[in-house]
C-alpha cells in the first residue's frame, strides 16, 4: 500500500483537463465519470509531460485491487491501474489525458524499452 501511495504521490504531483478514461484489466472494467471541477484547455501528452507544471490532486479513489482514479484541482481525470505480469513485480500504468507512463516498484518508467529492461532484470 505504501508503494502504491508513494507511486501515486510521485505520479500525481504531475497533472490537467477532463477527458473520460476507460480502463480494462483482466478482472474489472470501470469508466471515470465527468469531473465536477472546472476543465482546462491544456492537454498533457508524452511530449510536454516533462516541461509543464502539474496541478494538485483534488480527489482520488482506490479500489480493493489497488487501482486508483480521480481528478486534479483543474478538473483533469486520471487513472492508475495494475498490469498483470508473470515477474511478481508490481507494475501499474498511469494515464492522464494523452499521457501515460508505467510505475514499477513505485518508480516511474517512461518508455516501453525501459519497462522491458526492468522486467527482464527482475
Amino acid at each position: 500500500m505504501r508503494t502504491l501511495l508513494s507511486g501515486i504521490t510521485l505520479t500525481l504531483l504531475t497533472l490537467f483537463m477532463y477527458t473520460p478514461a476507460h480502463v480494462s484489466s483482466a478482472d474489472e472494467t470501470f469508466t471515470i465519470i465527468p469531473s465536477p471541477y472546472k476543465p482546462s484547455l491544456f492537454r498533457f501528452n508524452n511530449e510536454n509531460w516533462f516541461t509543464t507544471l502539474h496541478p494538485h490532486i483534488a480527489s482520488f479513489t482506490m479500489n480493493d485491487d489497488g487501482n486508483a482514479y480521480g481528478y486534479t484541482d483543474t478538473g483533469v481525470s486520471f487513472v492508475q491501474y495494475n498490469i498483470p505480469n508473470t515477474t511478481g513485480i508490481r507494475v501499474q500504468r498511469f494515464e492522464i489525458q494523452d499521457h501515460y507512463h508505467y510505475i514499477v516498484d513505485g518508480e516511474p518508467v517512461y518508455t516501453l524499452s525501459e519497462l522491458s529492461i526492468r522486467l527482464a532484470n527482475a
